[in-house]
C-alpha cells in the first residue's frame, strides 16, 4: 500500500526509524512544506482599468501558482517583483500574498502567514478576485502629505 507517494516496496525497505521520519517530514515534497494540488479554478485579476481571467493551477497552504490570459498586461502590471497582492475567494475570505516570481502569463505567489487546507479547498473549487494590494505608507511619507502648503 502506497505512502506519500512512495511505493510499497521504497517504505518497506528502509529501516523502521528512517521510514517513519520521511513520511512524517511530507517525503517525495523536495524542499517544499505542503503538498501541492492542481487545480483550474477560474478567477478574475483587476486593477484600475486593467481586468484579465487567472486560473489558479495549483495550490498549497503556503502558495499558489497562476496563468494568465492577457499576458503582456497582466506582467506589467506586475513588476517590478516582489509584489504584494489579495485573493478573496467565493466566501468573502481575503488573503495576502506576494508574488515571487513572473514569467510566460505565469506567476508563483506566497502567502504572508500558511493557510489552512481548508481555505486552500475553497480557493481551489470557488471563483476568486486578485488584486495588487495598496502599498503601505511609511511614517516619514505621512508626515510629508500632512504637512500643509506655504501661504
Amino acid at each position: 500500500m502506497p505512502r506519500l507517494g512512495l511505493p510499497w516496496h521504497g517504505i518497506g525497505s528502509m529501516p523502521g526509524a528512517e521510514a517513519v521520519a520521511l513520511e512524517q517530514n511530507g517525503a517525495g515534497l523536495g524542499n517544499r512544506s505542503w503538498q501541492r494540488h492542481n487545480c483550474g479554478t477560474e478567477g478574475i485579476f483587476t486593477m484600475e482599468g486593467f481586468d484579465s481571467r487567472a486560473f489558479m493551477i495549483d495550490a498549497s497552504r503556503g502558495g499558489f501558482k497562476l496563468r494568465f490570459e492577457q499576458i503582456e498586461g497582466a506582467m506589467a502590471v506586475m513588476t517590478p517583483l516582489p509584489r504584494d497582492i489579495t485573493v478573496t475567494d467565493t466566501n468573502g475570505s481575503t488573503f495576502s500574498a506576494t508574488v515571487l516570481w513572473a514569467k510566460d502569463g505565469l506567476a508563483g505567489c506566497r502567502f504572508y502567514s500558511h493557510v489552512s487546507l481548508d481555505d486552500v479547498v475553497c480557493l481551489m473549487t470557488g471563483k476568486f478576485v486578485l488584486r495588487l494590494a495598496k502599498p503601505l505608507v511609511s511614517n516619514v511619507e505621512q508626515a510629508d502629505g500632512d504637512a500643509s502648503p506655504p501661504s
